[in-house]
């Protein structure tokens, strides 16, 4: 994604600027990937609790971690959010993963949230409120919003939207995707149940960009092969964009 290499040229010129000191903190991963999970009111709490313990399982499924390892860089830069109208809990902040430790510290990250979690944002508490509108537009832009803050380098950015309901707050999701591929990015779809419907309508105004897919997760015991899929698609998909642009040079 042509924002996030410019933020890497950028970080790169500014330790040049400083004598040097910073380039050793600047990371570059083969893609920055981030997930939004529905805590809407389209999600009932044993979803939600679903959706954890999906992700915790996956990031540090052995498969991943093979996946992430083969790349050029041998890593990812991850991020979790969750998401409904109006505030965006964060699950897992900003950070890379290149090894097992990496994924386990993820993984017992997301493991730790709670359906109803309090944290300390200034002097305010803050509540995952479950049980709001389901706004995907929002949650798209608040996805690439991370995604041009990212402290790390990238070639793909990639995001995966987790959830089962429309948009039914004020613009639909379509645009919002159209404005996060125009600037080169991907993003799938993983929708919690079995309605062909609801798919179809992930494929029809979620799911946009290079290699853009979505998948349809009919119960619990399939969420974590589920995730593992989508991240094994998404590690793979950004190797096979790099071998792309190495061989157009």
């Amino acid at each position: 994604m042509k924002r996030c290499v410019g933020a890497g040229l950028l970080a790169l010129a500014c330790a040049l600027l400083t004598g040097g000191g910073a380039f050793a903190e600047i990371a570059v991963t083969d893609a920055n990937i981030i997930t939004g999970l529905d805590i809407s009111n389209s999600i009932d709490l044993d979803e939600i609790e679903l959706e954890l313990a999906g992700m915790a399982g996956a990031i540090r499924d052995p498969r991943v971690l093979k996946a992430i390892q083969r790349g050029g860089h041998h890593k990812i830069g991850f991020a979790v959010f969750a998401w409904h109208h109006g505030r965006f809990p964060q699950v897992v902040s900003w950070m890379a993963i290149e090894s097992a430790e990496d994924a386990l510290a993820a993984s017992r990250s997301i493991e730790a949230r709670r359906l109803v979690n309090v944290e300390l944002e200034g002097r305010e508490q803050v509540e995952w409120y479950v049980g709001r509108f389901t706004d995907l537009s929002e949650a798209i832009d608040h996805a690439g919003e991370m995604l041009r803050d990212a402290p790390f380098a990238a070639d793909r950015a990639i995001i995966n939207i987790v959830g089962n309901g429309d948009d039914n707050v004020g613009e639909d999701a379509g645009a919002a995707r159209d404005r996060f591929v125009e600037r080169g990015g991907t993003i799938n779809g993983l929708v919690l149940g079995d309605d062909p419907a609801m798919v179809d309508y992930y494929r029809q105004q979620v799911i946009g960009g290079r290699g853009a897919f979505a998948m349809a997760i009919a119960d619990a015991p399939s969420m974590v092969d589920a995730f593992v899929r989508k991240f094994i698609g998404d590690i793979v998909a950004a190797a096979e964009g790099a071998g792309i642009r190495r061989h157009q040079r």
